[in-house]
């Protein structure tokens, strides 16, 4: 197993990216103070799983994204991808290079991959427990480190001697069984306190269950009879309906037939309307010829009263000179023929032309 390359990008004062290749022999980082150097070695442990922002020289996790500065914008996500030989099978994948990469985003989202394989931190300290590679083991040793384990109890030297002699491993293994064990043994006291608690229900219970039985059992005659009594309803709402469709049908035609009677009438409305219209103009025109004819018909009562008045008058004229003629026809003198007087004329101004018009007056009254 040997370290083939590094890739970072965004991660503390890496905002590009940066691939850092590892030949074989041994590989120095050299460069002034500041210049990045740590971050290399900060890099490494947190794609292994490192969780302490402390041992990452910060003070909360998002402290490894770029911050920016007066040039660069901040990055919105750390990446690095640690790239490690596996041709001799020390890990447990099946490929003969192995790459691990590990994303924190600002929202404090956080993911694992391997060989570009989602999964979880927890497989990646498996992947590599009993390597010395891991977040804990001896392969990475910062600056201090040497005399902290010094200076450490026996019990936390302890695990670095484990994690060198490959028994790191087992031991969580062992760690893990034993985790299960407790959670099964506190699962199994659960089921007994509950089978004890509903040992007691088992005779409500079942009394609950027949009445629950023949609860459904009734519900399904219930429902059986309720489906009865919907079709019959149903064909009796049918029988109306078909009903009531007749009377609609015979209902519409009447309604056609009074809606042409209507029509008939209406137009028959009309035409005595218009029937009346023209009587009243006639009777209009009667009246006028009516009150013409009375007009005519008193001025010729006036006409006939004056001839009446006139032939009198010629009358009582006449009878003056025929007993005038007779007296001379009598005495033997005749007297000389004179003009009529002019008060006679007056008195009796009877002409041809008069006694004409009165006697046709005369007819056409009677």
């Amino acid at each position: 197993m040997r370290l083939k390359s590094l890739e970072l990008h965004g991660f503390k004062s890496f905002p590009d990216k940066v691939k850092l290749e590892f030949g074989s022999g041994v590989t120095a980082v050299v460069g002034p103070n500041g210049s990045g150097k740590s971050n290399i070695g900060d890099a490494v442990r947190w794609v292994l799983g490192e969780q302490s922002s402390k041992t990452l020289r910060g003070s909360k996790m998002e402290d490894v994204i770029f911050a920016g500065t007066e040039q660069r914008k901040p990055t919105g996500c750390a990446s690095v991808t640690l790239c490690i030989s596996n041709e001799e099978n020390e890990l447990n994948v099946d490929s003969d290079e192995v790459s691990v990469t590990r994303r924190l985003y600002r929202s404090g989202e956080s993911e694992y991959m391997i060989n570009g394989a989602p999964v979880r931190l927890k497989d990646v300290s498996e992947l590599f427990m009993d390597t010395g590679l891991g977040r804990d083991g001896y392969a990475i040793v910062g600056q201090g480190r040497i005399a902290e384990i010094v200076s450490s109890k026996s019990g936390e030297r302890r695990s670095i001697f484990e994690e060198a002699a490959g028994i790191s491993k087992f031991r969580y293994r062992k760690a893990e069984a034993e985790r299960r064990l407790t959670q099964a043994q506190d699962n199994i006291l659960r089921l007994t306190d509950i089978l004890t608690e509903l040992e007691g229900r088992v005779g409500p219970l079942k009394t609950q269950s027949e009445k629950a039985a023949k609860f459904i059992e009734l519900s399904e005659e219930k429902k059986s009879l309720e489906i009865t009594a919907w079709m019959t309803e149903l064909k009796e709402i049918k029988g109306k309906l078909s009903e009531l469709e007749d009377k609609l049908l015979i209902n519409s035609s009447e309604y056609s037939a009074s809606e042409r009677e209507i029509e008939g009438l209406e137009e028959r409305q009309r035409t005595a309307a218009k029937d009346m219209a023209c009587g009243n103009m006639l009777i209009e025109r009667l009246q006028d010829e009516a009150l013409e004819a009375e007009k005519s018909n008193t001025s010729i009562h006036s006409d006939i009263a004056v001839f009446r008045n006139d032939i009198s008058h010629c009358n009582e004229a006449i009878a003056d000179l025929e007993r005038r003629t007779e007296n001379a026809r009598l005495t033997g003198s005749y007297p000389k023929r004179r003009p009529r007087p002019r008060a006679l004329r007056k008195s009796c101004p009877v002409t041809r032309r008069s006694l004409t018009s009165y006697i046709s007056v005369s007819r056409s009254l009677k």
